[in-house]
Parts: C-alpha cells; structure tokens; sequence
C-alpha cells in the first residue's frame, strides 16, 4: 500500500492511496468498512472520518456495498480514495488509519 496524494483543497482533505495485490496473487480481494477509517489532525489530535453527502453517500471510492471493495489482480494496481474534513490551516501533518494497514503516521498535508 502506497500513499500518494495528502492534500487539501477548500475545505476538504484527499486522501489517495495505490494498492498493488502481493507477488505470487492472482487476484487480490480487499473490502473494509469506511467507518473504520480516520485521519487525525497531529498539531491538535483531532479524529475526522470519512464525509458524506448530503444523501449519507460515503465520500470514498471503490465503493461496494457501503464499504471499500477492492478487487485487482496481478500487476493491476488499484486506486483507493477518500475525503475528509481538512484539518486547520496551520496543521502541517496528519496521521492516517485504516484496517488491516499499518498507520501512515505524521504524513505532510499539501494546501
């Protein structure tokens, strides 16, 4: 798993990630639920989840089924995002968690 895009435009935070499946798979499946994600502001340690619209619609993609569902096989990575609420102005790192993933810890934020 890759991080490749922190950053914010308005007020809204992008998170984009790559998946790539582990050598030697075929076909790789991946499905956890949205509620499970956070980014934490690291200047104030604040928790932000995952936005919604105004229809309770996740701001994420791939979406299946409420969830992010990734589905790729070998040598095909997949694109993961997800959009939060941007931290402060002068917060200059985020900490980001998801399932089953090691924390990215005190990533920068591009503004």
């Amino acid at each position: 798993m890759d991080l490749t895009r922190v950053q914010v435009t308005g007020s809204i935070l992008t998170v984009e990630l790559r998946y790539t499946p582990p050598p030697g798979e075929t076909v790789s499946q991946w499905f956890f639920n949205l509620s499970d994600v956070s980014v934490i502001d690291d200047a104030t340690s604040q928790r932000y989840g995952v936005l919604q619209d105004e229809e309770k619609k996740w701001m994420a993609a791939p979406l299946s089924g409420g969830r992010i569902g990734v589905s790729t096989g070998r040598d095909k990575p997949a694109i993961i995002w997800f959009k939060f609420p941007a931290p402060p102005a002068d917060s200059a790192t985020i900490s980001l968690n998801m399932p089953d993933v090691s924390p990215f810890d005190g990533v920068p934020v591009q503004r």
